[in-house]
């Protein structure tokens, strides 16, 4: 009988270990695969009080793949589609003449980001990424009814960058999380290509910034084992 009674103790012992791991495996637990979609609007505009007036509207989509390789540690490959339209009006009357540029640039990389839990809802980030780009750009001179081409303002572009940045992660659903950058420092090259013109363009940025532009909010999606089990 003692014996016996030793057994099940042994048993509830275990089943209440294994109960207890699977209850504290979180969305950033080792195995889990992360899918995350970033996608954002900006649009900056200057009207002066004459004629002139400058407007600028960029489309962005910023999908990833990434799995925890360790607890809290993600390592994926993220991809992105941006369109750029730009519109530089010289005046409206008494004939419109203005240049619109619009520009797509697609993007591929891989990166690498690192959790620290604060709560059960909140965790800091570290991302660090690089990633390749190409893009093609056009750019037409418009007056009044005739829409001109600008073959020196018209081609194409490849760049390279990388970069480090800090953010956020709010997690309201064990599988779910609301993820944005509010801190980064990162390097971009870029080489410019345009038609008719023997001449390249090389250019090189490099920026530090506090609060990103609002497409670097994301949401994200964690699939592993139980975690979408209610």
């Amino acid at each position: 009988m003692k014996k016996l009674t030793i057994l099940s103790l042994m048993i509830i012992s275990a089943l209440s270990v294994d109960a207890q791991r699977k209850r504290t495996r979180t969305a950033t637990s080792q195995g889990n695969v992360v899918v995350r979609l970033g996608m954002g609007v900006n649009y900056d505009k200057d009207d002066q009080d004459l004629d002139p007036v400058y407007r600028e509207t960029k489309i962005n989509f910023t999908p990833s793949v990434g799995y925890m390789v360790v607890d809290n540690l993600e390592l994926g490959v993220n991809f992105s589609v941006a369109n750029t339209n730009t519109e530089d009006v010289f005046t409206q009357n008494p004939i419109l003449t203005k240049t619109v540029t619009d520009a797509t640039d697609v993007g591929f990389g891989v990166y690498v980001q690192k959790y620290f839990p604060l709560n059960n809802w909140f965790a800091a980030t570290v991302t660090a990424d690089l990633g390749l780009s190409t893009g093609t750009y056009s750019t037409n001179s418009i007056n009044g009814s005739v829409t001109t081409p600008i073959t020196a303002s018209t081609g194409n572009r490849n760049g390279v960058g990388g970069g480090i940045n800090a953010g956020f992660s709010f997690t309201p659903y064990n599988a779910f999380a609301l993820q944005a950058s509010v801190a980064g420092i990162g390097v971009h090259t870029m080489k410019t290509d345009p038609d008719g013109v023997n001449n390249s363009t090389n250019s090189t940025h490099v920026g530090f910034n506090v609060w990103r532009q609002p497409y670097n909010m994301s949401v994200v999606w964690y699939f592993g084992r139980g975690l979408w089990k209610k």
